[in-house]
C-alpha cells in the first residue's frame, strides 16, 4: 500500500527534477525475463513507456503479479475477486507468474493496527458495503469501490489487491499486450 503511495511521490518529485533519462519501470526486467519476444520488439525503456499508456488514471500505477499453476491469458469473472501481490511469489498457489496492470479507480484500503478505532469502523461498514451492491433502477449491480488492499500473510509486503472485474486487468506478455506494444513501438518509430 505504501508502495505505490510512495512511488506517485517519486514520479512528481522525478517530474520537478524534469529527469531526461527514460526510467524503468520496476518489474519490467521480469517481463523481459518471462517473455522474451517483447525484447523483439523494443527495449525496457519504450515497454515502460508504452505500460504507462494503459489504465493512465488508475490509482494503482505499480506492475503486481498473480500466482497460479499456468500461465493466464484471460482472467475470468470471479464472485471472490482476483488477488494480486507487489512481489513475485512462487509455490503458495502456483508455480507460474502472471504480471499485470490493474485499473483501479476507486480503492477501499484496510486501515493500519495503529489506526483509531473509529477508523477501524469505518473500514468494516465500507467493507461490508464493498461485497455488497446497491442496485441501479435498471437492476445492474453499483459497487462503490472496484478494489480494495487487504492484509496478507502470504505476501512479504503483508498486503494483498483485491480486484472485482477481469476487464480492470491488463496481463503483461499476454497476446493483446505484445500486438499492443508493436503499435506502440511502430507509432513511435513513425514520429
Amino acid at each position: 500500500m505504501e508502495k505505490f503511495l510512495n512511488n506517485a511521490s517519486q514520479n512528481a518529485e522525478k517530474r520537478e527534477n524534469k529527469i531526461e533519462k527514460p526510467q524503468i519501470k520496476e518489474g519490467v526486467d521480469f517481463a523481459f525475463e518471462q517473455n522474451p519476444e517483447l525484447a523483439e520488439i523494443g527495449t525496457k525503456e519504450q515497454y515502460s513507456e508504452y505500460l504507462d499508456t494503459i489504465f493512465p488514471d488508475s490509482k494503482v500505477r505499480d506492475i503486481v503479479y498473480h500466482a497460479s499453476s499456468n500461465k493466464i491469458e484471460k482472467f475470468r469473472d470471479n464472485m471472490f475477486g482476483t488477488y494480486f501481490s507487489y512481489s513475485p511469489i512462487q509455490g503458495v498457489y502456483g508455480d507460474v507468474i502472471n504480471n499485470v496492470l490493474l485499473n483501479i479507480k476507486s480503492l477501499l484500503i484496510m486501515p493500519k493496527p495503529e489506526d483509531s478505532t473509529e477508523e477501524k469502523v469505518i473500514y468494516d461498514k465500507e467493507y461490508r458495503s464493498y461485497n455488497n451492491p446497491s442496485f441501479s433502477p435498471e437492476g445492474a449491480r453499483i459497487y462503490k469501490y472496484d478494489a480494495s488492499v487487504e492484509s496478507s500473510t502470504v505476501t512479504k509486503e503483508g498486503i494483498q489487491i483485491k480486484v472485482r472485474n477481469p476487464e480492470q486487468i491488463h496481463i503483461l506478455g499476454s497476446e493483446q499486450d505484445i500486438e499492443n506494444f508493436k503499435k506502440f513501438v511502430a507509432n513511435e518509430n513513425e514520429t
